[in-house]
Parts: structure tokens; C-alpha cells; sequence
């Protein structure tokens, strides 16, 4: 078992150096292409209609006693829609074996199984954004949904963290120590991944049953 556990620290230090190499170059190239949109006429151009709509606000006459409730209501709606499209029975388990199984493919396409629930998040975002805009600096703070965008930023966070590592073991000519680290990794993150989903299910549970 030793000469297992040291060829595991070995490719555990290589992997991470490996990882910190693709991170730093992927940081280097999107800012790269930050600097390079920020110089375009195309942003000034955004900047420019932004800077008009803020001195034009309300933009109408009516626009301060607007009623947003139905509004709100949409936005609700579509989170509601969402969120029931999502495998809810699924995620009530402890282990979900095609989840990680499919990150060990060879295929580099991102999860399918992950863009519903980083949808959700936006949704869930959106619906938190709105309930704030409808009561103000009155608005009730709902302890459940702060604890299902808690579980949904984990999940995000995992998911990534997930696919970076898959990623960095399809490098070519890797050595098999550091492969075997990088995969302990990805099953790691999936199977953290499947834990934020469970903590999503269980707050999103206690609100629904919460509602009058």
C-alpha cells in the first residue's frame, strides 16, 4: 500500500500542476479577450444606449406605478416549470452511477445531465431578483430559496471544477499517476455534484410544502 499512496502524492502534485497551468491559460485568454471587447465600437456602442435608457428613466410616465406582480408572477412561473422538469427523484438518492460515468467518457461535450440544473440557477436568481424589485427593502427573506441557491452554486462550482479535471486528464501523453489523481478528482467533484443536487431537492421539498 505505501508505493500506492506515494504514486498517488506524485500524481496528485503533477495533476495540480497541471491543472494550474491550463487555469492560468485559460485566465490569460479570456482576459486577452476582455481587454479586446472593452476596445471595441461594438461596447461603446452598448455603454453608449445604456447611458441614454439611464438618463431616460421612468421611461414612461407611467412606468413608477407600474404593477410588476405579473411580472414577478412570469418569472416565478418559469422557475416553477423548470425546476419540475428537473429528475427531483433522481437527486433524492445517494449515488447517481450515470452521472459519473459519463464524466469518464472520452467524450469532451459538457454533462447533459448538468445545463437543466445551471439553468434553474439563473432562473432561481431571476425569481430571487424580482421579489426584491416587487417588496423593496421589505421583501421577507425566504431562507429556503437562499439555501436552494446555496446548493445550486455548489453544483455549478462542482460541475466545473468536474469537467476541468476530465478535461486535463485527456491531455496527451499523461503520465498514469497523474491520470489516476485526476480521476480521483473528477470522481470527487461528480460526487459532489450529486450532493448539492440532494441538498437542492431537499430545500426546494421543505418550500414547496411550506406554501399555503
Amino acid at each position: 500500500a505505501t508505493p500506492e499512496r506515494g504514486n498517488l502524492t506524485v500524481g496528485a502534485a503533477k495533476a495540480g500542476a497541471l491543472l494550474e497551468r491550463q487555469l492560468t491559460l485559460a485566465r490569460t485568454r479570456a482576459h486577452s479577450s476582455a481587454l479586446q471587447a472593452i476596445g471595441s465600437s461594438r461596447f461603446h456602442a452598448v455603454a453608449d444606449n445604456i447611458a441614454v435608457l439611464a438618463s431616460e428613466v421612468p421611461l414612461t410616465p407611467a412606468a413608477a406605478t407600474a404593477d410588476l406582480r405579473p411580472l414577478a408572477g412570469a418569472a416565478e412561473e418559469r422557475l416553477t416549470d423548470a425546476v419540475a422538469a428537473l429528475p427531483l427523484v433522481t437527486a433524492g438518492n445517494p449515488y447517481n452511477a450515470e452521472a459519473l460515468i459519463h464524466g469518464l467518457s472520452p467524450d469532451p461535450a459538457p454533462h447533459p445531465q448538468d445545463a437543466p440544473w445551471h439553468q434553474v440557477r439563473l432562473l432561481l436568481r431571476l425569481h430571487r431578483y424580482a421579489r426584491e424589485v416587487l417588496h423593496g427593502d421589505s421583501a421577507p427573506v425566504d431562507v429556503r430559496l437562499l439555501a436552494a441557491g446555496q446548493a445550486l452554486n455548489r453544483h455549478r462550482d462542482a460541475s466545473e471544477a468536474a469537467a476541468a479535471a476530465a478535461q486535463a486528464a485527456r491531455t496527451p501523453r499523461i503520465a498514469p499517476a497523474t491520470a489516476y489523481a485526476l480521476g480521483v478528482l473528477h470522481a470527487d467533484q461528480r460526487h459532489e455534484v450529486e450532493a448539492a443536487r440532494f441538498a437542492f431537492q431537499q430545500s426546494w421539498q421543505m418550500q414547496t410544502v411550506g406554501t399555503p
